[in-house]
């Protein structure tokens, strides 16, 4: 691997064309001043390239969803690593989402609760378990002791079918040997059936032997299917007592059944696990009676009551009052006072409230009942927006908060329910759970896993010392470092290596204390072969990097450029900004501290008892800068936000939710308000800027309204704004820039063309403001820094005001009208206290005294993202608020700020339960003295770390490292790392506990025999594993579209990187498949036409342009004239969604229907509309009949429709159609201001890449819907996927007449680009096409925009070009592929995206693949190894196997018996492996031919191909001899299938199916088809669809096996016939899942999950069917077998036995009988077909020749590649087959790549000599000898040379 990652030419925001390179596997930490550009190197660049070239390896579907990161602005970066940001955004919104969920912890512990929690009685709570022989023993040994051992009768019950009689039951019955019955007949809980009670045994049990009672009661529960009863008889001889037994989950004593839970029961992400009230939220929205009563001081005459004190409800106050005093209730007690059943009644009403009509004016209501009525206003706005005021979160009624449905919470470890667990804080729980203890019995392999992964997640949060929390957290609550610490777990968690995390700030929110810790997890994640670049301003995490990079020399445009880069003990000797800080050479000063004296005013906060807070009492000076502080967890934020904060608001009558429950709150008087400035992002529009936000812009904008100019020309102030008025330009809306959408790409940001940036028009910007001999106007006032701002409004005082505290907090840089979201964090966080620092100033406290009240000002960690020298100018600025007359209060972990702080709060003294004290209060120096406060041990350490003086020497030593970049220079060898991927014991599948090691960077090659196991280890286990850990890091919207894989079944997986798959899929691709769409070229030619093409009209061929509403309405006129007609608005274009605020926004404005897909809906009524599906919705403006007199309306109409529809609308007529039929089709014009046909008015729709989509109505052409071909009966709603238009499509194809098969409709092949069409363009070779796009000079807006485009394109032509693929046109329909080209397409569009450390992981990539070719894909394999990437191929091809470095063999046999290494090592190593069949078919390959060839004689009958002429073909004459087997070959793409499938099958199917008669297709025509009775083409397409479909069905045998099951003699005494045992029909399948054996979870919020059945387990029948056995075994179990199990279990049943013998000669053995169709391969799909046929023929293994098989017709066979996925032994077997199947009678015409079968050949065709253009001639055909003789230059002749003639030279 590359030892480090390179960037060249880095221009990203403010970088300077920076060259840096990051050495791999180091912790390098990018340091500088705020606003330096550490992150837009770190993030915008770095992360950004690292993880968008990793997520480009995905679908593009899966893209969508993926938030692919915008494509940085820098020339070039080498060996990128895929990366993982662990940064403080919480993409999380979601309420169900909890630590336990983003930490994984929860999923952990559902599946312990599914695996060892024991069920508790909802009714008697005792432990419920299944019964068994023995435990039912033991209960009747106590039961009987305490009913004096009274004599027991052991039955089961029965129900008599309805077409039986009770006698006839007894009689089968007493055939079984029962001959008793107990008791009458009772009704069954089946309608008409009676149920009897059959006797097992009876016995007294003090005298029967304990053999004889288990016997009894083994059998009884086996009979009754699981359920017995014991009858305690009495000694009247009647029942004294019925003890009922299951071996199903029941209690017994309460006679309660429950259902077996699975892990989703545990999961309130689950609709199986959710509480159905709350579905998962634990809470539910209602009133919060805090917010009603606001200010609990106030008396009920006062006005408590907050919501009646308004105009509309004052008579609730009046009518409170009468009813009061009736019930003696005070009104004049402070609320507070007020005993609680005086606060009920107000609350809750009357207790004897009745309701009913009128109950108001007799009964007080109270609060509750007063809401309730307003509920049922609710549809009024004003009633809504009252509700919301009043509304809050309150726990839900039925679960109480645990979010799970009850019965979930039945089940305990230790006594506690899950939900117990999640309650209590992760440091308890990890104690917890290091004490757990399971039995033996519980205590399995996948039980310890569980639990250790548990211990390990636990600790692994802990580590990085969030231990306080709880896994019920909302996870929505936490903290910006809180998040970024528990992804930082999740990193941890996964495992990943070769991989690059980008953190930001890991420091933020941790206490000193604990940031050693998280120190730790960055250095274990490094070691572990991982690169970590972390931005960060703490020295504690500046001193643990391998290197570090300072940014600067200062902020803005005077950063972008590294000043450092060394070590960090070099860094302090540094000369810069960082450096001096570092080496103490500079130190964050406090400039004036404050005394804190006895008689300092104080605000006192008492009794506080929230969360963890343990009574705390606490005093703040006021006036004072105040630091709270105190360990991660220890109560800080419980205290400020939760207590103070909303507990001053109240007293301040302002509406907050409920404080934290305190005793008091003293001394607020003394303060005028108070104010909480949290890490909320400020404005995010690019309109938002610094001057507008500190309030400057207002006053700049009354200057220039006053100038001579702006007075002249009546200018307000208005005019000066580009938020709106009429002096911005119109172009742009005042931002400056035109915004264009990129769709896939990143979007653009052009300067815009009309104002050049300038935001404003030519005619406002001539305004000018004239100061100190100066003059600017408003763009160039923008333009200034905030310095030059200052300087050029000096002495006016309410501009001065507002741009000072800009100054004030280091902003000085800043340009005036910079967009906010291009600050950096630390700049945006110091523009919030800017804003509060204006607001100070303008409320003229600081031209006042002090006796004059302050505000409280409350600051969470306001240090974010700050370096020591914007700490120092931000605590300048906090002396400037306290100059004002204003006191701070402020939560921090900075020790610079700490110990510049006037007074201290510190509490602990450590997190959670060990929290909550106040641990020292005072000035530094007085926390410093107290020993258990670990803030003043950090503070003492860090004065020693701070003030380390250099020598003299290490100045000398490190004078280079402060002048330069001396690491950029030499590149370091890499740290060593993970050499290989180690899976250890591995049980996925059929896998048997194996260990498998993988080396890193080296090509891998897994083999073996078909079904060994070999797909299990390389995709479920090594890719799954490997995507799943890096998605694990996206964010949970993501992962459930892509939907990663469980976690497979092995103890461990160490050193394994992130992972990419290319998994062979034998489909060539659909109708509307092209090359350019396979390869993802055609999106991005889309977009390119969307954006820079220009549109033409189809009829006029003159360019488009902007039409006036003026023309429409002449337009109209003049072709709708005495027409009804409607005008319609197009608000929604073909966009998905349920639009239901639409609705309410159009009922708003008093329209009562919209237009939705062509039908007229209410807007009041309005339906669910279908959230996945595209909607066009129109607002009906207007409906007139066009005349002169109306002509008035008409265009007020059309300009209201123009408004609403942004410059577009459409006219529908003649609305007297709906009259007589409301759902009549109306016809339809469309009209555009900004688009319509200059010559003939024709408007055009607004460009989209649909419009040029093949796949989209907008694209497509009408004929042929996007298929460029008459197909018959192909219409709107196919998708061209479907088999009946691909392998199962006979005829011909013609190009469509509509389009001529360019697939488009006139409109999108009128947009034109470089004088061409799209059509035009996909039309050219790949060649050509990258000729075209290579040469390509694109400038000025067309170059910004078509940047990203090109590049795009250009990579992908170039790979095309590299697997040798130049010669297809981009056009080309997939259909039309050979299977090679299609597989070599799929690798072009995978393997482009350039990263180094990957994983990738393929699936038999040399399917399709001639030999030739073979070598070109392995020669572009390796290449991507020298990247520095890891093979992992799955293969049988023995070039490919002997091109590796690595081989592992996975054997000895297929399915059970198979999943072992049997040999791994060298090709030497496979070879010497006496175990090895892949090794001795290498060391001893196949000898040829392996029977004598038949020979072709003159006489043989042969079939003649004449002028073969289709596709590629240049008019082919060939032959192949009847009766013979005849493969076809050549390399890829030569033509071989259009000759074999498409010439000969198909002509031959028509006309053997006419008799003779049709037209030939792609030929002149074909002879000797007169010796052939009938065609079949064995083909690789599925053989069914459903799960119900398997091999068992389709060859046939499962009729034989049925009719087995059926003759049973228990069977027959039930009455079943054969269609009992099946399951596709009838009563014998599982109702639950109708036999399917999996059943569909529809997760209402997240993708829908196959399951096993519940019910049947994956058995498919119900529980009576499956008590049926045959021979030891039931109707499920069979079904599970596989093959060659099966074959001796039926060894005695030749019509099942045939087949299945049949099934192991080709391969098969490992297949069970009952495996689902879409499981199967396409190869083994083929196979089946193969064995359906030789199973008709019923041959034996000696060729027939006499009997009725003799006279069986002569079938031609056409096999397409039947060797796909098989291994050389399984090669073998076919060969044999094939010979058998000639050896019968019949002829068979193989397509293949596989040398083997080619050498087994008695007549060959070989086309070429190369594909495409190059191909389509007969080479040579005759037999293999005569190829090597005639032709020995060909490509097959010289690959098949040493298979037939081994060590020839």
């Amino acid at each position: 691997m590359k030892p480090s990652i390179d960037l060249f030419g880095a221009t990203q925001n403010n970088l300077k064309n920076l060259d840096v390179s990051f050495k791999t596997g180091e912790l390098t930490v990018i340091t500088g001043v705020s606003g330096s550009g550490k992150s837009s190197l770190a993030f915008d660049t770095l992360y950004a390239e690292g993880q968008r070239r990793y997520v480009e390896t995905f679908s593009a579907y899966a893209r969508q969803f993926l938030d692919r990161m915008d494509k940085p602005q820098v020339e070039r970066i080498e060996g990128i690593l895929p990366a993982i940001a662990i940064d403080q955004t919480n993409p999380v919104r979601n309420s169900r989402s909890t630590v336990g969920t983003m930490t994984e912890v929860n999923d952990h512990l559902k599946l312990l609760f599914a695996r060892a929690a024991t069920l508790h009685c909802r009714g008697c709570g005792k432990p419920v378990t299944r019964d068994n022989p023995q435990s039912i023993a033991k209960a009747l040994i106590h039961r009987c002791a305490e009913h004096n051992d009274p004599r027991l009768v052991v039955t089961f019950a029965i129900e008599i079918p309805a077409n039986f009689s009770e006698e006839e039951v007894a009689g089968f019955l007493q055939g079984q040997g029962y001959t008793r019955i107990h008791g009458q007949a009772r009704a069954s809980t089946k309608k008409d059936q009676k149920t009897i009670d059959v006797v097992q045994d009876r016995f007294r049990l003090s005298n029967t032997e304990p053999e004889r009672v288990a016997e009894a009661l083994d059998n009884a529960l086996r009979m009754g299917q699981g359920v017995l009863a014991v009858h305690a008889m009495g000694e009247d001889g009647g029942d004294e007592a019925i003890w009922r037994f299951s071996n199903k989950l029941h209690c017994a004593d309460c006679n309660l059944y429950y259902q077996d839970v699975m892990p989703s029961s545990f999961s309130f992400n689950s609709p199986l696990g959710a509480c159905e009230t709350c579905r998962g939220f634990g809470r539910s929205i209602g009133i919060d009676h805090g917010l009603v009563i606001p200010d609990e001081r106030k008396t009920l005459a006062q006005g408590a009551v907050k919501p009646w004190q308004t105009p509309s409800y004052k008579e609730c106050q009046e009518e409170l009052e009468k009813f009061a005093q009736r019930a003696n209730v005070s009104l004049n007690t402070a609320w507070k006072d007020l005993p609680p059943e005086h606060q009920d009644w107000v609350l809750f009403g009357d207790p004897q409230w009745r309701g009913g009509r009128g109950a108001w004016q007799t009964q007080w209501y109270g609060v509750k009942h007063f809401f309730a009525w307003l509920e049922t206003k609710a549809y009024k706005m004003h009633v809504r927006v009252l509700l919301s005021k009043y509304r809050s979160y309150t726990p839900c009624p039925t679960c109480h908060g645990t979010r799970l449905k009850p019965d979930a919470l039945l089940w305990k470890i230790n006594g506690h329910h899950v939900h117990d667990l999640m309650c209590l804080p992760i440091s308890d729980l990890e104690r917890w759970f290091l004490e757990l203890r399971f039995p033996d019995t519980v205590m399995d392999g996948a039980m310890s896993l569980v639990l250790d992964e548990l211990r390990a997640r636990l600790k692994f949060v802990c580590n990085v010392g969030l231990g306080y929390l709880t896994l019920d957290r909302q996870s929505r609550t936490l903290s910006g470092g809180e998040v970024q610490r528990i992804n930082l777990t999740t990193a941890l968690g996964t495992s990943l290596v070769n991989t690059l995390f980008v953190l930001d700030e890991p420091s933020i929110g941790l206490h000193p204390k604990d940031m050693q810790r998280v120190v730790d997890v960055m250095h274990r994640l490094r070691d572990a072969g991982n690169t970590l670049v972390v931005v960060e301003h703490d020295p504690q995490v500046m001193v643990a990097a391998d290197r570090v990079i300072d940014m600067g020399p200062g902020p803005g445009e005077r950063g972008g450029q590294i000043v450092f880069d060394g070590t960090p003990e070099d860094l302090r000797h540094a000369n810069t900004l960082t450096g001096e800080y570092m080496g103490s050479r500079r130190r964050v000063e406090s400039p004036r501290p404050l005394p804190v004296a006895a008689n300092t005013p104080r605000l006192l906060l008492e009794g506080v008892t929230a969360n963890n807070l343990k009574n705390v009492d606490i005093s703040i000076p006021l006036g004072r800068l105040v630091c709270i502080t105190g360990v991660s967890g220890s109560g800080k934020s419980t205290l400020i936000e939760n207590v103070l904060y909303p507990a001053m608001l109240k007293q301040l009558g302002k509406p907050t939710e409920s404080p934290g429950p305190y005793r008091q709150l003293l001394g607020q008087e003394q303060l005028a308000d108070v104010v909480m400035i949290d890490q909320s992002q400020i404005g995010k529009t690019a309109r938002s800027n610094p001057a507008s936000y500190v309030g400057a812009f207002d006053a700049i904008r009354k200057l220039f309204a006053q100038a001579p100019l702006a007075r002249e020309r009546s200018y307000t102030t208005g005019t000066f704004s580009f938020n709106s008025g009429d002096g911005r330009c119109p172009t742009c809306g005042g931002t400056g820039f035109e915004h264009v959408e990129m769709q896939f790409l990143s979007d653009v940001y052009l300067r815009c063309p009309d104002c050049d940036g300038k935001r404003f028009r030519p005619e406002i910007l001539e305004v000018q403001v004239e100061h100190l001999g100066k003059s600017a106007s408003i763009d160039q006032v923008l333009n200034m820094t905030v310095s030059e701002a200052l300087d050029f409004f000096k002495g006016l005082r309410d501009v001065q005001l507002a741009l000072l505290p800009l100054a004030d907090v280091g902003l000085e840089y800043v340009k005036l009208g910079q967009p906010v979201p291009t600050l950096s964090g630390g700049e945006a966080q110091r523009l919030k206290l800017a804003g509060h620092l204006a607001q100070a100033a303008r409320s003229g406290i600081s031209q006042q005294k002090l006796a004059v009240k302050g505000s409280l000002f409350l600051f969470d960690e306001p240090t974010t993202g700050l370096h020591f020298d914007d700490v120092a100018r931000l605590m300048r600025a906090f002396r400037k608020l306290l100059g004002a007359g204003h006191s701070l209060l402020i939560i921090e972990h900075n020790l610079d700020v700490i110990r510049a702080a006037d007074w201290i709060i510190d509490l602990g003294p450590d997190a959670g339960a060990l929290g909550g004290e106040v641990v020292a209060a005072g000035d530094p120096a007085a926390i410093m003295a107290v020993t258990s406060s670990h803030t003043g041990r950090a503070l003492i350490d860090y004065e020693k770390t701070m003030t380390v003086q250099p020598t003299a020497d290490q100045h000398r030593s490190t004078e280079a490292a402060a002048l330069g970049r001396p690491l950029q220079r030499v590149l370091r060898e890499p740290r060593p790392a993970a050499q290989s991927i180690d899976i250890l014991h591995a049980r996925e599948h059929n896998l048997q506990n194996i260990n498998v090691s993988i080396p890193h960077g080296k090509f891998t090659v897994i083999t073996g025999v078909s079904g060994s196991g070999k797909s299990t280890l390389a995709f479920d286990i090594l890719f799954n594993e490997g995507q799943r850990r890096y998605l694990e890091s996206l964010n949970a919207y993501a992962r459930a579209i892509v939907q990663p894989a469980g976690k497979p079944d092995v103890d461990a997986i160490y050193g394994i990187p992130p992972t990419v798959a290319i998994e062979q899929r034998t489909s060539r691709g659909g109708r509307k498949s092209t090359v350019a769409t396979m390869t993802e070229i055609h999106h991005f030619l889309r977009l390119l036409y969307m954006k820079l093409g220009t549109q033409f009209c189809p009829t006029c061929e003159v360019s488009v342009e902007p039409q006036t509403a003026d023309q429409i309405a002449a337009r109209v006129m003049r072709d709708h004239v005495g027409q009804r007609i409607g005008v319609m608005a197009t608000l929604v274009s073909a966009r998905k969604g349920f639009y239901t605020d639409l609705a309410k926004w159009a009922s708003g404005k008093g329209y009562t229907h919209l237009r939705v897909d062509g039908l007229f809906i209410e807007t009041q009524a309005w339906p669910r509309l279908d959230r996945y599906k595209e909607h066009t919705i129109e607002l009906p403006v207007a409906d007139l009949v066009v005349d002169k007199a109306n002509e008035a309306a008409l265009r007020q109409a059309i300009e209201s429709a123009l408004h609403h529809g942004q410059g577009t609308l459409s006219v529908l007529w003649s609305l007297n159609d709906l009259e007589k039929d409301p759902a009549a089709v109306l016809s339809q014009q469309h009209f555009s201001t900004k688009r319509a046909c200059p010559s003939c008015g024709l408007s055009f729709p607004e460009p989209d890449p649909r419009l040029f989509s093949y796949n989209s109505k907008h694209g497509w052409c009408t004929q042929c819907f996007g298929t460029g071909l008459k197909l018959q009966g192909f219409d709107a709603e196919q998708t061209g996927e479907e088999t009946a238009w691909n392998a199962w499509y006979e005829g011909e194809t013609q190009a469509c007449d509509g389009c001529h098969g360019t697939r488009l409709n006139p409109i999108a092949r009128a947009v034109r680009w470089r004088e061409q069409s799209i059509a035009e363009l996909a039309a050219l070779p790949v060649a050509e096409a990258h000729t075209f796009f290579t040469g390509l000079i694109l400038k000025g807006r067309e170059a910004e925009i078509g940047r990203d485009i090109l590049q795009e394109v250009r990579s992908r032509l170039n790979f095309m070009r590299e697997v040798g693929l130049d010669y297809l046109s981009l056009d080309r329909a997939a259909p039309t592929l050979s299977g090679g080209e299609a597989q070599r397409i799929r690798l072009a569009a995978q393997l482009g995206s350039n990263l180094q450390g990957v994983c990738y992981i393929l699936d038999e990539p040399t399917i399709g693949l001639h030999p030739r070719d073979n070598q070109i894909l392995l020669n572009a394999l390796s290449k991507l190894e020298g990247n520095g990437n890891t093979l992992v191929v799955v293969e049988h091809d023995d070039d490919t196997i002997r091109r590796a470095q690595h081989i592992i063999d996975i054997g000895p046999g297929a399915g059970v018996r198979g999943g072992q290494v049997v040999a791994q090592g060298t090709l030497a190593d496979i070879m010497a492996s006496e175990r090895s069949t892949t090794g001795h078919y290498l060391k001893n390959p196949l000898l040829h031919p392996s029977q004598p060839r038949r020979a072709v004689k003159k006489d043989t009958p042969m079939l003649s191909i004449h002028g073969a002429h289709l596709h590629n073909l240049r008019r082919v004459d060939a032959k192949l001899p009847v009766g013979r087997l005849t493969v076809v070959t050549g390399v890829s793409g030569s033509g071989k299938s259009t000759l074999a499938r498409e010439v000969l099958l198909d002509n031959l199917v028509q006309v053997i199916g006419a008799g003779g008669v049709g037209q030939w297709y792609g030929c002149e025509r074909i002879d000797g088809w007169e010796k052939i009775d009938r065609v079949l083409e064995v083909d690789q397409t599925p053989i069914g669809k459903t799960p119900r479909s398997c091999p068992g069905t389709y060859i046939g045998f499962w009729d034989d096996i049925r009719k087995q099951f059926a003759d049973t003699q228990e069977a027959r005494i039930r009455g079943w016939k054969t269609g009992r045992f099946s399951f596709n029909t009838g009563e014998g399948r599982c109702p639950i899942c109708e036999g399917q054996g999996m059943r569909t979870v529809e997760m209402s919020f997240l993708p829908d999950i196959k399951v096993p059945c519940d019910a049947c387990h994956g058995a498919r029948f119900n529980q009576d069917t499956l008590s049926i056995e045959l021979r030891g075994k039931n109707a499920g179990e069979v079904l599970s077998m596989d093959v060659d199990d099966a074959i001796a279990y039926f060894a005695a049943h030749p019509r099942v036995h045939h087949p299945l013998r049949l099934m192991q000669d080709v391969g098969l053995g490992y297949l069970t009988l009952g495996q689902p169709s879409p499981t199967l391969s396409g190869g083994e799909a083929q196979r089946i077909k193969l064995v359906t046929e030789l199973a008709k023929a019923r041959m034996t293994e000696g060729v027939i020749t006499t009997g009725r098989a003799s006279q069986l017709p002569h079938t031609l066979y056409v096999l397409d590649e039947p060797t796909v996925g098989l291994s050389m032994a399984d090669v073998e077997k076919l060969i044999r087959v094939l010979h058998r199947l000639v050896d019968a009678g019949n002829t068979v015409v193989v397509i293949e790549h596989n040398l083997d079968v080619i050498a087994e050949a008695d007549w060959l065709m070989d086309l070429g000599p190369e594909g495409g253009n190059g191909g389509g001639r007969l080479v040579a055909q005759g037999s293999p000898e005569d190829l090597l003789k005639k032709h020995p230059n060909s490509h097959t002749a010289q690959a098949l040379r040493p298979v037939l003639f081994p060590g020839a030279n």
